[in-house]
């Protein structure tokens, strides 16, 4: 973990080879917001950098979720909440809307106050990159190099890779303990909601609750689906109004190659890693027997927060944790006592093979 950003983004395994031979898509300030979602859009990204035209800096990233936090809030600001939500005339609206499609790009960055845009210099290790940065929510970060030049951009999807290239290195974390063992790793605080309600609705829900994904329940309360920003990869203003469509016809139309992620509590933490690495998950749904079903997730930054502590501090908490052998859901005077998830009924259960 004390490796130097540079060395690891220069390094000459394959993947950072092609991490380096790879364009990096970016958009001026100056663009309008149509052409910025249309950019987006066309190479089925979730964010892309904003560069001043003047000078040639990087300002910020501008996201899915900034685009999404703007026009709920403007829709929200403009509309009594006594009226209900006409998420129809907002769709409606966004798509026919030019006031909204040529805004200028750079009054959205940030929008969401989710990611915020921090530069990082390349001459510090990818440890601190985790504590200071990752660990926080930051998804993504610009490497500065001494003279001040763009090295690249990083992510926490980078770090995966790191973690399992590195794995035999890094002491202290308990990568052949079972998920369910390695208590704060779980989030128990999810939300549901039923499969059926208006796609728009769900992101609003998502949003109220300063969430980043929530589940879809079917009839008898099983988790048919996920849905998550990830799954606005690839909306521009022209087709906003698939958002109004069920929830769960909106997921599996965005997800036609993919399910819902459900793992075993049994789940060691390395293929907890790998199984999020290899199929560019954000986050895997936990099931146990024990629990009666679902009850939790593991995302990529409850795994940054794992790793941002210091190494003797690992070592003596999960020792701690470990004699008894399985994990206490009301362990911590700040968890959520909530019921368990009803058991998943359709999702396949992912294993590594």
């Amino acid at each position: 973990m004390e490796k130097l950003i540079s060395d690891v983004i220069n390094s000459n395994s394959q993947y950072w080879i092609q991490k380096r031979n790879t364009h990096v898509i970016n958009v001026y300030d100056d663009f309008k917001v149509r052409d910025a979602l249309k950019v987006l859009a066309s190479n089925k990204i979730l964010s892309v950098p904003v560069i001043e035209r003047a000078t040639g800096d990087y300002l910020g990233f501008i996201d899915m979720n900034d685009i999404l936090h703007s026009i709920i809030d403007s829709f929200l600001a403009n509309n009594s909440q006594q009226d209900g939500h006409d998420w129809v005339r907002l769709c409606h609206d966004v798509s026919v809307s030019e006031k909204f499609a040529n805004q200028p790009v750079s009054v959205l960055i940030n929008q969401s106050k989710k990611d915020f845009f921090i530069p990082v210099d390349e001459s510090g290790s990818i440890h601190q990159l985790i504590d200071e940065i990752f660990s926080k929510g930051i998804h993504r970060v610009i490497v500065v190099g001494e003279d001040a030049n763009t090295k690249g951009i990083i992510s926490q999807t980078d770090i995966l890779e790191f973690i399992l290239e590195n794995r035999d290195e890094i002491k202290g974390a308990d990568f052949e303990k079972p998920i369910g063992q390695l208590k704060d790793l779980v989030e128990k605080d999810v939300i549901t909601i039923n499969a059926e309600v208006m796609t728009i609705q769900c992101y609003y829900v998502m949003m109220k609750h300063s969430k980043q994904s929530i589940a879809l329940t079917g009839k008898h309360g099983e988790i048919i689906g996920n849905l998550s920003i990830t799954d606005l990869r690839g909306l521009d203003p022209e087709n906003f109004e698939l958002l109004l469509s069920p929830a769960i016809d909106f997921w599996n139309k965005t997800n036609s190659k993919s399910k819902i992620c459900v793992v075993p509590s049994s789940t060691t933490f390395k293929e907890i890693i790998n199984i999020l690495y290899k199929n560019r998950l954000h986050r895997l749904w936990l099931s146990s027997k024990e629990e009666g079903g679902c009850y939790g997730t593991v995302t990529i930054g409850n795994i940054m927060k794992y790793f941002s502590r210091d190494q003797h501090e690992v070592i003596r908490r999960n020792s701690l944790s470990s004699s008894s052998g399985s994990l206490n859901l009301n362990s911590s005077s700040n968890s959520i006592s909530k019921k368990p998830l009803t058991p998943v009924k359709i999702c396949p259960i992912v294993e590594e093979k």
